[in-house]
């Protein structure tokens, strides 16, 4: 909210409205968790001394280069061979935890299900075979009334369609 914030802390300064009365404004608008007094007095100093920006400023520093083209193709390529791998265990490729999260859920679209990744979506041939096989089902429920009794577990799983 700091850079809405900003924003509105910037269109009272230049409409000549004091600090006192920016944060009242903004605290009667969105509340007292908005933002300190001392922070919109130190927003006001800011554009008093000529910044005027109200962006956030480059910093310096690494850029991120966990997610990269070769770390994604690196991870696509190691589900495939043991689909039960934790997301710990592909960390071991040295890439964190979280960024091992971000390509399987993110790039790859999969997500753990008894212990396998599989995709978000399914595919149409997919959509398909669950289809056939749920009309199997309700077939053999409607012909044997205690079919039902016979299942030992289940497991039910969601899908996007």
């Amino acid at each position: 909210m700091l850079n809405g914030a900003g924003v509105n802390i910037e269109f009272c300064f230049k409409l000549g409205k004091t600090a006192t009365v920016t944060h009242e404004m903004l605290v009667k608008m969105y509340g007292v968790e908005v933002v300190s007094k001392k922070c919109v007095f130190e927003w006001f100093k800011r554009f008093r001394d000529g910044k005027e920006d109200v962006e956030d400023e480059q910093r310096s520093g690494r850029p991120p280069t966990s997610t990269t083209p070769d770390n994604i193709e690196r991870v696509r390529r190691m589900l495939p061979d043991d689909r039960r791998l934790s997301l710990r265990m592909i960390a071991e490729l040295k890439i964190s935890l979280d960024s091992v999260r971000n390509i399987v859920h993110e790039y790859l679209q999969k997500r753990k299900i008894c212990a396998r990744f599989v995709p978000h979506m399914l595919s149409e041939e997919q959509k398909q075979r669950w289809m056939e096989t749920s009309g199997d089902f309700i077939d053999e429920c409607d012909r044997n009334p205690q079919f039902l009794e016979t299942i030992i577990t289940g497991d039910e799983s969601w899908f996007y369609q």
